[in-house]
C-alpha cells in the first residue's frame, strides 16, 4: 500500500496530498523533480518539506513515559482548599473591623482628636496593666 496509507489519515486533502508526494519520493516512486513540479515549490522547499514531514514522524514515534499521566494529588487540593477559606474568613473579618472602625470614626469624629486618642491610649494601657495584674494573681494562689 505504501504512500497509500496517507488516505486513512486525519487531516485535510491537500496536506495528505502533499505527504503522499512526499512518501513517494522516499519509495522511489516518484522523482524530486516531479514532486516538485507537482507541488509547484522549489527543490530546496521540498527537501525541507520532506525533512519537516520525516522529523515530525521521528518525534511521533519516540517513545513516551510509562504509564499512565500522573495526576494531582487529591488530598493536596483538599488541603489548599481549607488554608484558602482559613484566609478568606481571616480576611472577611479584618474587612468588617474595617468597616466598623470606619462607622466609629463617622459616629464619633471627636475620638479622632488628639485628646481622644491620648484618652484611649490611655485606657488601652491600663487595661493591659489591669489583666497582667489579673493573671498575675491569679496564678499565685492568693
Amino acid at each position: 500500500m505504501g504512500p497509500n496509507h496517507v488516505d486513512h489519515l486525519e487531516g485535510a486533502d491537500a496536506d495528505k496530498h502533499r505527504l503522499r508526494i512526499v512518501l513517494e519520493t522516499i519509495s522511489g516512486e516518484r522523482s524530486v523533480e516531479q514532486a516538485c513540479e507537482e507541488l509547484g515549490v522549489s527543490a530546496s522547499r521540498f527537501h525541507e518539506l520532506r525533512r519537516e514531514a520525516l522529523q515530525a514522524a521521528l518525534d511521533g514515534l519516540a517513545p513516551g513515559a510509562a504509564g499512565r499521566p500522573k495526576h494531582e494529588d487529591p488530598s493536596a487540593d483538599q488541603e489548599r482548599l481549607k488554608a484558602l477559606e482559613r484566609e478568606n474568613r481571616e480576611l472577611m473579618l479584618e474587612l468588617q473591623a474595617s468597616y466598623t472602625r470606619t462607622e466609629i470614626a463617622l459616629a464619633m469624629p471627636h475620638v479622632l482628636t488628639a485628646q481622644g486618642k491620648a484618652a484611649i491610649k490611655k485606657k488601652a494601657r491600663q487595661a493591659r496593666r489591669a489583666k497582667r495584674r489579673g493573671s498575675v494573681g491569679s496564678g499565685g494562689g492568693t
